[in-house]
């Protein structure tokens, strides 16, 4: 397994005691990985993140006094270049929405392996974006839902092109697509040459962003 040739360092952000030292025990197995720093509160957990510069942030929905979406916002204005993880027991789309349109580029659930949770961080380090596999479905049902939507009438897109562009959303690469439409690899591609041209952009990453702005994602 390819692993990052300085550690990842990463923000632990959950009021729960407990969790925070099972994660620094997890990591500490990793020497690819390096805990900066700890935060159990919205206060604290950006006040870390802008003095240790965290490359990813492992961060609970639930904190005292505010929650992680709020966190998430501000570490988007504050640590731009931090790849926030959410890492929560909480199985709910609306949060996993929220955290997206909040600049998180995962939601993991905190029932998930060791080894997932590990690869996780790897690929949110590589710019990757990844969510829970059972919470697919609700990424797709929310996306589908802008049909309905003033922002997805005025960007042209098809109902098709909204649910492929949940899809890229999420991390899926050409062959995921492929699998969840029955599609031909020939066929994604065009499918995203054609996105691409609709809403201005050259790759997968603007695709997400450019969704993002215009009130798609």
């Amino acid at each position: 397994m390819e692993e990052a040739e300085e550690p990842i360092r990463i923000l632990v952000v959950d009021d729960h005691p407990i969790v925070r030292q099972g994660l620094r025990s997890l990591l500490a197995n990793y020497p690819d990985m390096l805990i900066v720093g700890e935060a159990e509160q919205f206060r604290q957990a950006v006040e870390t993140a802008r003095a240790r510069q965290p490359d990813v942030v492992l961060l609970d929905i639930r904190l005292s006094g505010a929650t992680g979406i709020e966190v998430a916002s501000a570490l988007r204005r504050e640590v731009p270049n931090a790849r926030v993880i959410m890492l929560t027991s909480y199985d709910d789309d609306q949060y996993l929405v929220d955290a997206l349109q909040a600049g998180a580029v995962g939601y993991l659930l905190k029932s998930v392996s060791d080894e997932r949770l590990v690869s996780a961080i790897r690929a949110a380090y590589r710019g990757d974006r990844l969510i829970s596999p059972s919470l697919l479905n609700h990424v797709l049902q929310q996306f589908a839902e802008l049909r309905r939507g003033q922002a997805r009438q005025e960007s042209g897109l098809s109902d098709e092109d909204v649910r492929v562009l949940a899809l890229i959303a999420s991390g899926a690469g050409n062959e995921e697509i492929g699998l969840a439409l029955n599609w031909s690899m020939a066929s994604v591609k065009r499918k995203l040459q054609h996105i691409f041209a609709l809403l201005g952009v050259s790759s997968r990453a603007q695709a997400a962003a450019e969704a993002v702005r215009r009130g798609l994602a």
